[in-house]
C-alpha cells in the first residue's frame, strides 16, 4: 500500500510539473566573445535554460557552474559554492524586439540575475536576448550590464 501512495505522488507532481508550462533547454553550442572576436566556450557538464511559460515574459533559469562562474568572473564570494549551480534571471524589461529576414525574433531583456542558496546571495544586472521562431527558443546571448566586455552566446535545443 506504501508503494502505492508514492508511486500516486510521483504521478500527481508530475502532472502538476506539465501544467506548470516548464521548458527545459540544453546548450548545445557555446561562444565567448572577448575583446571583439567570437570562439567556441568550452564548458564541463551541461548548460540547462529552464522556462517558465507561465511566468514574467524574459524570465529563467540557469543551470551550470562553470558557465555562472565564469559569467560573473567569479566576484561573488559564496560559502557554499555550490551557490553557483543556478541562478534565475528575473523581473526581466523588455529592451528591444526585432524580427529577422528568417523570421527570428530577438527580443533583448535586462533584468536581475539572482543567485541565492540558504545565507548566500548575490545579484547583478544582466542583458539576455533570446531568439525564438514559432514560439520555441533556438538560442540565447547574454552579458552583465555593467561590463560587456564578455558576452557569451548558446544555440539551444529541448531536453528530450
Amino acid at each position: 500500500m506504501k508503494k502505492y501512495y508514492i508511486l500516486l505522488l510521483l504521478f500527481w507532481v508530475a502532472i502538476n510539473y506539465a501544467q506548470q508550462g516548464t521548458e527545459t533547454l540544453i546548450v548545445d553550442k557555446a561562444w565567448l566573445n572577448e575583446s571583439e572576436e567570437w570562439s567556441d566556450y568550452s564548458y564541463s557538464g551541461k548548460i540547462v535554460f529552464l522556462i517558465n511559460r507561465n511566468s514574467e515574459e524574459g524570465s529563467l533559469r540557469l543551470g551550470n557552474y562553470d558557465f555562472l562562474y565564469d559569467f560573473c568572473e567569479g566576484k561573488p564570494k559564496f560559502s557554499n559554492k555550490a551557490a553557483y549551480n543556478s541562478a534565475e534571471f528575473s523581473h526581466p524589461r523588455k529592451i528591444s524586439s526585432s524580427t529577422d529576414k528568417q523570421g527570428i525574433v530577438n527580443t533583448t531583456y535586462e533584468g536581475t540575475l539572482i543567485f541565492q542558496l540558504d545565507k548566500d546571495y548575490y545579484s547583478v544586472i544582466a542583458i539576455v536576448t533570446l531568439l525564438e521562431k514559432g514560439g520555441n527558443i533556438l538560442g540565447a546571448k547574454m552579458h552583465l550590464k555593467e561590463s560587456s566586455r564578455k558576452e557569451f552566446a548558446f544555440s539551444l535545443k529541448t531536453s528530450s
